[in-house]
């Protein structure tokens, strides 16, 4: 109960920090920018034209604007109702009729079998607080999509190095010695990360989260959510821009990795 109470409190966290003025105003810029170099050779690659697509933590548009202007159909879902409030203004203004809505990626009010791809761009699925809500994400998704589509999502990888040594040695001491004996932390699973996160030379009032997961245990839940793995690659070895872009835009403080995976599934 108490974790379940925890995990409540975090998405509350996140949904008022997408919702703040100085982050709208910097996901409106971002709606500018469109589609990754990296998304778009898997979405030509993987996804067939005209197809129905469901952008899953659409933010302001980033990925759904230019999924439209390609003729596909789109629905974006966002959790945060101030972004999809934006998206809909920017959609309006590029005279885009697109379906935006708000929605809980664990539970989606879609049948079965009802869209013919999937994208969870920029790492979004990662920012879903507790293993379990990421797998019940997973499983809602599997359950959409139509057979033989495709789910496209990335995470960062979790890696070692003398630069996070002393990160993940905190994280082992207070999962593996301090919650044992009954100490409490805001950490929920093994790889949570709270960072200060810079708009505009300015620091969020509070800190953003992201849960950083091994390869395996990300390849685990793809697999117990009914998927089939069809290709892991990094941002980097698609697109280097891409990945340096990535690279620039991390915080000094942000442990993330250096460039996302992207996870290529099926049903």
């Amino acid at each position: 109960m108490k974790q379940t109470k925890k995990i409540k409190q975090l998405q509350k966290d996140i949904i008022d920090e997408f919702g703040s003025e100085i982050t709208k105003n910097k996901y409106t810029r971002i709606a500018e920018e469109g589609l990754w170099e990296s998304e778009k050779e898997l979405i030509k690659k993987y996804f067939r034209p005209n197809s129905n697509i469901l952008d899953i933590g659409c933010g302001t548009g980033r990925t759904t604007i230019p999924l439209t202007q390609l003729g596909h159909s789109v629905i974006g879902v966002d959790i945060t109702p101030q972004m999809i409030d934006i998206a809909k203004k920017i959609a309006q203004s590029k005279n885009l009729n697109i379906d935006y809505r708000v929605g809980d990626a664990t539970h989606l009010d879609f049948e079965n079998n009802f869209f013919d791809n999937i994208i969870f761009a920029n790492n979004g699925w990662t920012q879903i607080p507790g293993k379990n809500n990421r797998q019940k994400a997973l499983n809602e998704l599997c359950r959409v999509l139509r057979p033989r589509g495709y789910f496209i999502f990335t995470a960062h990888k979790r890696y070692f190095s003398v630069n996070y040594f002393l990160f993940w040695l905190k994280q082992w001491i207070k999962f593996y010695i301090l919650r044992p004996i009954g100490f409490r932390f805001k950490e929920i699973d093994f790889g949570d990360m709270f960072f200060n996160r810079m708009i505009e030379g300015k620091k969020l009032r509070q800190k953003q989260y992201i849960h950083i997961a091994s390869i395996n245990e990300v390849v685990r839940q793809i697999k117990e959510a009914g998927f089939k793995l069809i290709e892991k690659i990094a941002m980097g070895e698609i697109s280097k821009t891409d990945a340096s872009f990535m690279r620039a835009t991390l915080s000094k403080n942000d442990n993330a990795g250096k460039s996302p995976i992207f996870y290529i599934c099926s049903k």
